[in-house]
């Protein structure tokens, strides 16, 4: 493992939280990346990543025993103005 701190960012895989990351890691973190990949890239992740759903209980607490995290910066939101419209329901759950 590493000495640095881990940070679960959650999201990471998205535009927001992928230049996060870059940024946690240029300032001595170790920045680990919990995506559903629904909206992420997989390749804007530049070290660990975990696919799994906020929603999934047993998967975040697997991710936060298996990599000692420290700290969570949470970027795992729809963001599609229209459709927070349309589809509130969507938008109240997974925000």
């Amino acid at each position: 493992m590493t000495d640095r701190p881990t940070v679960l960012v959650t999201g990471g895989a998205g535009y927001i939280g992928s230049h996060a990351c870059r940024a946690l890691a240029a300032a001595g973190y170790r920045p680990v990346v919990y995506d559903n990949l629904s909206t992420g890239h997989r390749g804007f992740v530049a070290g660990p990543l975990i696919t799994g759903d906020l929603l999934d209980g047993a998967a975040l607490a697997r991710a936060f025993a298996d990599h000692n995290i420290a700290a969570v910066m949470h970027f795992a939101a729809a963001s599609l103005v229209g459709e927070s419209m349309s589809d509130p329901q969507k938008y109240y759950i997974n925000n």
